[in-house]
């Protein structure tokens, strides 16, 4: 008699146990599509990507479609930040309205060519289109492979 019980709890247990995995499969399946929706969906509110230097992985500028932006930037260790809000095209200047203040963000910017010139801060800080954008090392390892040929 006593062996008839502890199979019956062993099956129970078991049971628990697939229910459980498959539960936790099924949610982390429609979270994975759920986040994926959502990216989706955000893509296609950007207007314009933009990628500047800054540090080591550099800094990004994106303007959406609402007329709002995120400006973000990475640099060495724990020189990074985040900056968002609204955005204003004039015809050649685009003016920022940032929700903080942020050094590393100018108020204005002059639009050349695939580039964004800052009007109160060294060319340098400019951005550029992302797909028209080449990173200081990119830069330096190109030169250094035509020097090789």
């Amino acid at each position: 008699m006593g062996k008839k019980f502890s199979n019956r709890n062993r099956k129970t247990h078991s049971n628990r146990r697939v229910n459980w995995v498959g539960t936790f499969t099924l949610v982390a399946i429609f979270s994975g599509i759920l986040l994926f929706l959502t990216s989706e969906k955000q893509n296609e509110q950007v207007l314009k990507s933009y990628c500047g230097d800054y540090g080591i992985y550099g800094k990004s500028l994106v303007l959406m479609k609402d007329s709002t932006f995120r400006f973000s930037y990475h640099g060495c260790s724990q020189d990074n930040g985040f900056v968002s809000g609204t955005w204003r095209d004039n015809g050649t200047t685009l003016t920022f309205s940032p929700d903080q203040i942020d050094v590393n963000l100018d108020f204005q910017y002059q639009r050349s060519n695939h580039e964004l010139v800052p009007l109160n801060k060294p060319i340098k800080d400019k951005f550029t289109l992302c797909e028209n954008y080449i990173a200081d090392w990119e830069l330096i390892e190109m030169i250094e492979d035509s020097d090789s040929l």
